[in-house]
């Protein structure tokens, strides 16, 4: 609950796995400017250790939109249930319209909201800029921090010894057109094995369960860790790898979290501006033409020879 004189800022954002991270800049932000300020961020289900974990949140709530508050009823309940009515500013990061309502229903006296008429820009410099609605103060393109620890858990210890490099692989996203083809996959993952490397491949559901088996069926060799890790283990995986392979999902915003180097594919080139990592704050490449699993390998190991020199 609220201190004396403590001012309360709600980050609204119910979005995926790499919005909510991208927030972080964000709320780094408020807290430089605001130091004796409370973050509380409003997340979805999916994706609350994304928030818990990330530098200077001080509380999250969750908002289970498709499961406990997906009803009209348990919403009002939600509302009335709200910890933090009046709160001094709501800064509604995405564009929602149940998460605009909520701020206005809960009282907040300072509502900020997203304006599409600002976008492109990239997606972490324009959550930055929301905070130029209530002050003229320097704000600063900071990286993100996602802060879990490096001790893996009991269940994934047997996956990872101190002798091998490990490379994680991501090739799904929510559209198909992002993915990464699985001949290239099947190409890059011979080549990581060929260079010494352990590729680690990562994601979740049955597309990702299939991707994974059609993999093995063609003689690749990696380890499998699909449907095995929560939100906050994958940022401890990705920290035990020396670099993420990925195309344009969350994990790419995970890694950059927990400085790991990134290879960035893209296949919608129109997307790059948006959702690509800042290549000034981060150990990353990224890819939009010439995907092919031997230009994939050639960026890897220049991020490599950045990391190790």
């Amino acid at each position: 609950m609220r201190k004396n004189n403590e001012q309360i800022f709600l980050v609204f954002n119910t979005s995926h796995l790499g919005d909510t991270l991208l927030c972080n800049s964000l709320c780094q932000n408020i807290k430089r400017l605001y130091p004796e300020s409370k973050i509380v961020f409003i997340v979805n289900k999916p994706f609350y250790e994304a928030a818990l974990y990330q530098k200077d949140v001080d509380e999250v709530i969750v908002f289970d939109k498709f499961g406990e508050h997906k009803s009209i009823l348990s919403r009002i309940k939600f509302i009335l249930n709200f910890p933090y009515k009046r709160a001094d500013y709501a800064i509604v990061s995405y564009r929602n319209n149940t998460n605009s309502l909520i701020s206005r229903l809960i009282m907040s006296k300072k509502i900020i909201e997203y304006n599409k008429k600002t976008i492109p820009i990239p997606m972490q410099e324009y959550f930055i800029n929301l905070l130029k609605n209530i002050t003229d103060k320097p704000l600063y393109p900071v990286p993100i921090k996602f802060e879990a620890d490096k001790c893996l858990p009991e269940h994934l210890v047997n996956f990872f010894t101190n002798d091998k490099k490990y490379i994680a692989l991501c090739t799904l996203t929510t559209n198909k057109q992002k993915d990464i083809p699985i001949d290239t996959a099947i190409n890059l993952i011979k080549l990581l094995t060929q260079k010494g490397y352990t590729p680690v491949f990562m994601g979740a559901g049955e597309s990702a369960r299939q991707y994974s088996q059609v993999l093995a069926q063609n003689g690749c060799s990696f380890i499998d860790l699909i449907d095995k890790t929560s939100v906050k283990e994958i940022g401890i995986v990705l920290k035990y790898c020396e670099a993420l392979i990925s195309a344009d999902t969350g994990l790419v915003h995970m890694a950059c979290g927990v400085q790991t180097p990134v290879v960035d594919v893209f296949y919608l080139k129109e997307t790059v501006t948006q959702w690509a990592p800042d290549e000034n704050l981060y150990n990353v490449s990224v890819i939009f033409e010439n995907q092919t699993a031997e230009n994939i390998c050639n960026k890897l190991e220049e991020l490599l020879a950045i990391k190790t020199a």
